[in-house]
C-alpha cells in the first residue's frame, strides 16, 4: 500500500500504480530471433544446446516474455550474470527438430525515464521512478494453471519419443500475445546400457510453449538434450515437475 500520494487500482481493487511498487517497463525486444539447438552427442564441439541473447547489463533482474512459432517448443533456460549484473538470457528449443524463431521482450524496473514533456511520473520516497506514463508496461491478459504428467521413460538407447504430456490453452480474446511460463521445470532419464553393444543414454526435458494458432498455445514437455555415453553409472528417472503458470500478456 502506498505511504503517500497517488494510488491507482483496477476494477478488482488491485493496486496498479502507487509510490511503493516499481512497475516493470519494456527494456529491450527482439523480432524473428533464431533459436538453435546445436548439441550433437557425437561431436561435442558442434555447439551448445541453448541460444544466448544479450541483455543490457544491469543489476535489475529481467523478466523475459516469449512469442513462439508453430514449429518448436521453446523455454527460458537461464539468466547469465557478470558480477552483479544480468547480461544474457539463454533460450532452449528441441534437440531434434532444427532451429525456430521467436519474438521476445525484456521488462525490468524502470532503468530510466522516458523524457516525456507531459504525462504522469510517480517516484518513491527514495527518489526512484515507480511509474512513467511515457514507458511501455506489460499487461496480463489471463493466467492459466497447468499440471502435466512426467515425461515418458526413454526406451532403451532410442532418442524417442522427444515429446511428453501437454495441455493446449486458448485465449480467444487476444491474438499473438507474449507468454511467461513459470516456475522452472527439469526432468532427466538416464539408462545404463551394456557396452560395447548398447551405450548408456541420457535425455533432459523441460516444459515449454509452442504456438498453435494466433489464439492458442501448447504447453508441454520437450527433450532438449540427448546423449549416449559409457560413463552413465545409474538409471535415473527424476526431476522437478511443478504446477505451471502460463501468463498470457498483451503484445
Amino acid at each position: 500500500m502506498s505511504d503517500y500520494g497517488l494510488i491507482v487500482k483496477n476494477l478488482s481493487e488491485e493496486i496498479q500504480i502507487d509510490s511503493i511498487y516499481r512497475n516493470l517497463s519494456l527494456s529491450q525486444s527482439g523480432a524473428s530471433e533464431t533459436i538453435s539447438n546445436n548439441w550433437n552427442e557425437l561431436d561435442p564441439a558442434a555447439g551448445d544446446y541453448w541460444t544466448r541473447i544479450a541483455l543490457t547489463s544491469s543489476a535489475l533482474p529481467p523478466l523475459v516474455l516469449l512469442r513462439p512459432d508453430t514449429d518448436n517448443f521453446v523455454a527460458v533456460m537461464a539468466f547469465v550474470q557478470s558480477g552483479s549484473n544480468y547480461v544474457n538470457v539463454d533460450i532452449i528449443t528441441e534437440y531434434d527438430n532444427g532451429p525456430t524463431t521467436i519474438d521476445w521482450q525484456c521488462y525490468r524496473q524502470n532503468l530510466s525515464g522516458s523524457g516525456i514533456n507531459y504525462g504522469i511520473l510517480v517516484y518513491n520516497s527514495a527518489g526512484a521512478l515507480c511509474f512513467d506514463s511515457g514507458l511501455q508496461y506489460f499487461k496480463i491478459h489471463s493466467i492459466h494453471s497447468i499440471s502435466l504428467d512426467t515425461p515418458p521413460v526413454l526406451p532403451g538407447a532410442l532418442p524417442t519419443p522427444s515429446y511428453g504430456d501437454y495441455e493446449d490453452i486458448s485465449h480467444a480474446g487476444i491474438s499473438n500475445p507474449y507468454y511467461i511460463l513459470s516456475p522452472g521445470s527439469q526432468w532427466m532419464h538416464a539408462t545404463t546400457g551394456e557396452p560395447p553393444y548398447v551405450p548408456s543414454t541420457a535425455m533432459l526435458w523441460k516444459i515449454g510453449v509452442k504456438k498453435l494458432t494466433s489464439t492458442s498455445v501448447r504447453v508441454g514437455w520437450f527433450a532438449y538434450l540427448f546423449d549416449q555415453s559409457d560413463s552413465i553409472a545409474d538409471t535415473v528417472n527424476a526431476g522437478y515437475n511443478p504446477t505451471m503458470k502460463l501468463i498470457v500478456c498483451e503484445p
